[in-house]
């Protein structure tokens, strides 16, 4: 009598040790075809060599930016440049200001352009190194920031942030801020006190 119930027991639980593995099995492949993405939906990245992004408002060129190499993810709409050099063009004379690093991104539709890595440029008289470029041309600025570096014949500055307002060329910096006027400088504050 033993015999018998102890089998139907241990065929139970067979039965049931089997079926929770089979299901645990079967849920998982079924999680993981769920979290791979079809594949006619992701888009592929456009790859480029040596090209030139220009933008452009009203017949304006606004600003164009010159690249070794550039990927595009067509989903992210973000253009991940190498090398870039950048020409904008602003005030009602359209001088040039001029910056390039290693690396950055471009947002044509927004408007935006950031560079990273090693940032050297010139705008006018001034010439700027960072860490970081912003251009934001919808609100005609260019932010600096990290290790900034502004000089121009008569005066340098560093400071950790430097904004740049385009139209009217206002220059605001921040954080850790201290100028030096040079020697020429002071020469020509001497002539105008006599």
């Amino acid at each position: 009598m033993r015999k018998p119930f102890f089998t139907i027991v241990v065929i139970f639980l067979l039965g049931l040790a089997i079926g929770l593995v089979m299901n645990q099995q079967r849920g998982s492949r079924g999680a993981a075809v769920e979290k791979q993405p079809p594949a006619a939906n992701s888009e592929p990245a456009v790859h480029a060599e040596d090209l030139e992004l220009v933008q452009g408002s009203e017949g304006k060129e606004l600003w164009r930016v010159r690249a070794t190499s550039a990927q595009y993810g067509v989903d992210q709409r973000i253009i991940q440049v190498i090398n870039p050099q950048l020409f904008a063009y602003v005030g009602p004379n359209r001088e040039e200001v001029f910056i390039r690093s290693d690396t950055g991104e471009i947002n044509q539709r927004g408007n935006t352009v950031t560079l990273r890595d090693n940032i050297a440029g010139r705008f006018g008289e001034f010439t700027l190194t960072s860490d970081v470029f912003d251009y934001i041309g919808a609100m005609k600025k260019a932010y600096f920031k990290g290790r900034v570096m502004v000089t121009r014949p008569d005066f340098s500055a560093n400071a950790t942030t430097v904004e740049i307002n385009l139209d009217t060329r206002v220059l605001t910096a921040a954080g850790g801020v201290s100028a030096e006027l040079t020697p020429a400088a002071l020469g020509a504050m001497n002539k105008e006190k006599k």
